[in-house]
């Protein structure tokens, strides 16, 4: 018997089974809800430095003196501990300066290990990968010169999901070492205050280097998980896929499908959108020469569209490229095919002035991608073959505002 508020319902009814049933399926449909919760690209990363608008963003109006003079002060420490690294020949004294200079720079290291984490003299430490600066701290808190994998290639907030680890990472070890023993380790990064993020999706070292000196503290909170063996049955990749797995759960996250050349790219197009387009005299000759250019080799294509991404890449060929590649979005215009008409009363002759795009072979056919493709192959191999299109429809068009018969490409 059950008793919810004023209700009661009891189990040994021969409704119980419907319950059961009903109960089930409630807990299944959560559970597949939440697994097939898979992240976008863009959430894996962090667009802009200030993570949290709120009003303790007036609080920095104040706080901006202060950071800039620990920034100043902690520049001067770093030079000062740079000299003593170099004289310094006991590793012991080594890793307590290091500690010491975290300290100064505001950064705290909050360690956790796991039931079964047990140091292993040989053991390959491999972590998620979410600053620049994450490899000096794991070196500091080792205690001695330890190998460290960052299988995702590149940083992550660990907010969201990881990048797919790579197995190529793993590769000499495993031909060093059979066994390949490894300490997994989750890592996060929080700076409480500034709202500043470790780093972003298109920062340089030298910016996140700057709000890590300015920020009063940042602290990295890294768990030791259990280790793990590579059973002799057990293929490199299911390997590496077991200890992802390992480390995004601790996390609380997915792990994608995404790499980090997925994050190159995505880049890459952020850093297009991002540039504005100057403005285009349409009268100007130059810009209307390299305009009709494009539109004789992409007819499809509105010329505005062309004189946009001329303002841009400032290059016939570059222009061509994107449109080809569907990485300038446009709509395709129908085509305005031209026949001269004959004087009436005269029958009409074949020459070029009589030119008149007829035919199948003469009507162009779309060839922009309508997707942009996430891998270079791809997108390499279907660039080749429109690029192949266009030269066959172009000479194809020439043989006929010319009359020509040439063998192979008409007749």
């Amino acid at each position: 018997m059950i008793r919810m508020g004023q209700y009661c319902l009891d189990l040994t009814s021969p409704n119980r089974s419907v319950f059961w049933l009903l109960f089930s399926c409630s807990h299944a449909s959560v559970y597949v809800s939440s697994a097939m919760a898979s992240p976008n690209l863009e959430e894996l990363f962090e667009d802009s430095r200030i993570i949290q608008w709120d009003w303790t963003l007036l609080l920095l109006v104040f706080y901006t003196p202060l950071g800039i003079l620990l920034l100043v002060m902690r520049i001067f420490a770093l030079i000062q501990f740079y000299l003593m690294f170099l004289y310094m020949p006991y590793q012991p004294i080594k890793r307590y300066l290091l500690r010491v200079c975290g300290l100064m720079l505001g950064v705290f290291v909050n360690e956790k290990h796991s039931s079964k984490a047990a140091a292993q003299e040989n053991a390959v430490w491999v972590a998620n990968h979410c600053s620049p600066f994450d490899s000096i701290v794991l070196q500091v808190i080792a205690g001695a010169p330890r190998v460290t994998i960052f299988p995702e290639d590149e940083t992550t907030t660990a907010k969201s999901g990881l990048l797919k680890f790579q197995p190529g990472k793993f590769d000499q070890h495993k031909r060093n070492n059979p066994k390949l023993p490894v300490q997994p380790l989750s890592l996060k990064v929080s700076r409480p205050f500034p709202p500043f993020a470790v780093t972003v999706l298109d920062s340089q070292p030298w910016t996140d280097a700057f709000f890590l000196l300015f920020s009063p503290c940042t602290i990295f909170n890294i768990k030791f998980l259990d280790p793990a063996d590579c059973r002799e049955d057990e293929e490199l990749e299911a390997y590496v896929n077991r200890i992802e797995s390992a480390i995004s759960q601790d996390l609380g996250i997915n792990a994608t499908s995404f790499t980090a050349k997925d994050k190159i790219e995505l880049i890459k197009r952020k850093r297009f959108e991002a540039q504005p387009p100057r403005p285009v005299q349409r009268s100007h000759n130059r810009w209307q020469v390299m305009a009709n250019q494009v539109k004789e080799v992409l007819p499809h294509v509105p010329i505005s569209v062309i004189l946009s991404d001329l303002s841009r890449t400032n290059s016939v060929d570059a222009t061509v490229a994107n449109l080809v590649e569907g990485v300038v979005p446009f709509t395709p215009e129908p085509i305005v095919t031209r026949v001269e008409n004959p004087p009436t009363g005269s029958a009409p002759s074949p020459g070029p002035s009589n030119y008149k795009p007829a035919g199948a072979s003469s009507q162009v056919q779309q060839v922009s991608a309508s997707t942009f493709s996430k891998l270079v192959h791809e997108r390499g191999l279907s660039l080749q073959e429109r690029k192949q299109r266009l030269l066959r429809q172009a000479q194809l068009r020439y043989c006929e505002r010319h009359d020509l018969q040439i063998p192979g490409i008409n007749c």
